[in-house]
């Protein structure tokens, strides 16, 4: 991503109207991560249930930990904290980060 989450946004979207290409775990990883960086909170929690319920990709602690920082970036601390209790794995620094 690096400074170019919009980008990467739109080219995700593009990705998506093609019908001959369906997003994978990684897909996902880097589309949370730009909702992530760009500030897209609604969107990044949009993606993350198309993610489990239309594409049927089971979240890894990777992409929790993507939520995680896309929640608390946005002042959703509380939310944050009940995804990380809700989750099905023990969280590890790809959840809490490395600072």
């Amino acid at each position: 991503m690096h400074g170019h989450g919009e980008e990467a946004l739109s080219t995700f979207k593009r990705m998506q109207e093609d019908a001959t290409v369906s997003p994978d775990q990684i897909t996902y990883i880097g589309v949370l991560c730009a909702c992530s960086h760009v500030g897209l909170v609604e969107k990044g929690r949009r993606h993350f249930t198309e993610m489990i319920h239309v594409y049927g990709i089971e979240p890894t602690i990777e992409h929790y930990g993507c939520m995680v920082d896309l929640l608390s970036r946005a002042g959703h601390f509380e939310e944050a904290e009940r995804l990380v209790e809700q989750m099905p794995m023990q969280p590890n620094i790809a959840v809490w980060g490395d600072s």
